[in-house]
């Protein structure tokens, strides 16, 4: 078998969803044509609701806690509370041209100030109160994972597109059955129309692709566990009776970081480096589910995590690594701000917007994320875990503007003569770009220090 004959067979198997006769075969199921656009997104709908009941019962407590009558009316309270919140959005977002213009020029700030009049009521809301109290605690609990994608729908409005849509068209996107994360897989009603499937032979071609990314997820995690097993040597993996005797023993970097294990200077640069492979197969495993299930459905939108490991610009590598949270803070904090300011001062714009994203709209997004510390009102709380992630976002704020500025300058460059010498010089970019991302990652390492014990931490790898 020759070089070609196996690449050519690769090729086949892992881009068969792009298999014509595979394509033509699935079209012709009859689950495929019963399941046209509308049947699909009535699912969904239909899904978004069993799936949000089901998430206010397990932000609350455990199952297993679920014991008194609290536990069991709060969620039942906050249910049909939290869909006339995102059903009074929605109206607001179809009725967009009535709105006063304040709300119009600015409806993300708006949405916001309504989250933490919310967030204000929950805090007010006396003890006293029982189960009120614990379904507006819910509440508060579950508005930073609806917020985003709320912000989306009035995105959509204001852009003119969201009159004349129906509420089962944002709620699916807005309250996923399958949950996630904060982030907005598939951002939201504009995007997911524009790639959804109208044809058998368009949403079969979708689901092909969705079956693929499901295998990928699959397969992305058992690479994760070999890693765990063969370069943490973690004791605790399924795989340790198998292989532990064969791992590299090389500790995480949060470990070394917070002094439980001294290790050597080249060790510690080898466990940075292996932290950002760890992550990426982590991020790419779990965002492989999310948009495979997506594509199942008829949305073949754009992966979540592609090949960021062989970007060769900063600007690439963000881009590639977490599309879907990268795609949120451009549409809702850099284009907002790089439209408004500076627009004689083209770096000046370019610099606010990208710190507005990068750096602003990221700090806030991670803030949102201890939803039952705000909800609760112990906002200290958050910002003595927070507070190392500001040289993180600052870091990869700078690094993108700078990474964007060398890129404006070869945009009008001629291709370098030496054709020899591009495989190198890409691997030394990569090679950047790894460094850079390990390096960083020192400020989101999780554990008790703090941003200055980073900073002496990240000194203390070039010997200083």
């Amino acid at each position: 078998m020759t070089l070609t004959t196996l690449r050519d067979t690769y090729r086949a198997i892992s881009q068969f969803h792009e298999n014509e006769k595979l394509a033509a075969w699935l079209q012709s199921k009859r689950a495929i044509v019963w399941l046209t656009p509308g049947r699909r997104r009535q699912i969904l709908f239909f899904g978004a609701l069993l799936g949000g009941a089901i998430a206010l019962f397990r932000r609350q407590s455990q199952w297993r806690d679920h014991l008194s009558a609290t536990s069991w009316l709060a969620p039942p309270l906050a249910l049909p509370i939290l869909l006339a919140l995102v059903y009074l959005l929605y109206l607001a977002a179809t009725h967009f041209s009535r709105l006063p213009a304040a709300v119009r020029r600015r409806p993300q700030i708006a949405l916001h100030l309504f989250f933490w009049l919310i967030i204000v009521l929950a805090w007010i809301t006396p003890k006293e109160a029982g189960a009120w109290k614990t379904a507006i605690f819910l509440i508060a609990v579950s508005l930073p994972y609806l917020v985003w994608r709320c912000g989306y729908m009035l995105l959509s409005a204001q852009r003119g597109k969201a009159a004349g849509t129906a509420f089962r068209d944002h709620l699916f996107y807005i309250w996923p059955m399958w949950g996630g994360t904060n982030t907005p897989q598939g951002k939201g009603a504009d995007y997911l129309t524009q790639c959804e499937a109208q044809s058998p032979d368009a949403y079969a071609r979708s689901v092909l692709a969705g079956i693929k990314l499901l295998i990928l997820a699959r397969l992305w995690d058992l690479a994760q566990l070999l890693f765990e097993t063969l370069v943490f040597a973690n004791p605790k993996s399924p795989l340790a009776s198998l292989l532990g005797e064969y791992g590299l023993g090389i500790p995480r970097a949060r470990r070394i970081l917070s002094g439980d294990v001294s290790v050597s200077l080249l060790t510690t640069w080898l466990s940075l480096y292996a932290e950002l492979i760890w992550e990426t197969l982590d991020i790419a495993a779990r965002g492989h589910v999310w948009i495979g299930l997506l594509r199942l459905f008829g949305f073949n939108v754009f992966r979540n995590t592609y090949k960021p490991l062989l970007a060769k610009s900063i600007v690439d590598f963000w881009n590639r690594y977490y599309y879907y949270f990268k795609e949120m803070l451009v549409e809702l904090f850099f284009f907002p701000t790089y439209v408004r300011y500076f627009r004689t001062r083209p770096k000046l714009r370019m610099f606010t917007a990208v710190f507005a994203a990068a750096f602003l709209g990221n700090m806030y997004y991670h803030f949102l994320q201890g939803r039952t510390v705000i909800a609760a009102g112990e906002l200290a709380k958050i910002w003595a875990s927070l507070s190392p992630r500001l040289g993180y976002c600052f870091l990869l704020a700078l690094g993108i503007y700078v990474s964007m500025l060398r890129q404006q300058r070869k945009r009008g460059e001629a291709a370098p003569p030496n054709a020899g010498a591009a495989l190198p010089r890409r691997l030394i970019q990569i090679a950047g770009v790894w460094t850079f991302f390990s390096l960083i990652h020192i400020w989101n390492l999780k554990g008790p220090a703090t941003l200055f014990d980073r900073v002496g931490f990240f000194f203390s790898l070039f010997g200083l």
